[in-house]
């Protein structure tokens, strides 16, 4: 398998996972550093820190110049916190391209 296929495959999977227990508020799935990195950690064919670039790059994640994190404000600690921020209209694109076959 080629690594392309791992990390798209590996993402849809992730995302499918969130979606059962994560809110998608603006077409954004919020979550913390931590839980993001033990999602991308389960696999080892690649680095955490390969990973987030690669993630950053395809647009699978929301981020700052030189972070894999936003600013998001918590309506519940009432302040500014860095988050993960998942793209839910790339996913929704990454899913449809990668699992619908065309006969050419």
């Amino acid at each position: 398998m080629k690594p392309f296929e791992l990390i798209v495959k590996e993402y849809i999977s992730i995302v499918e996972h969130l979606e059962q227990i994560k809110p998608i508020e603006n077409n954004r799935i919020v979550l913390d550093r931590e839980v993001f990195r033990t999602l991308l950690e389960q696999y080892n064919y690649m680095t955490f820190s390969a990973k987030t670039k690669i993630y950053k790059q395809l647009n699978f994640i929301m981020h700052d110049k030189n972070n894999y994190t936003m600013p998001y404000k918590d309506t519940e600690l009432k302040k500014t916190v860095r988050k993960v921020i998942i793209n839910y209209v790339t996913y929704q694109t990454v899913k449809h391209l990668f699992e619908n076959e065309i006969a050419i």
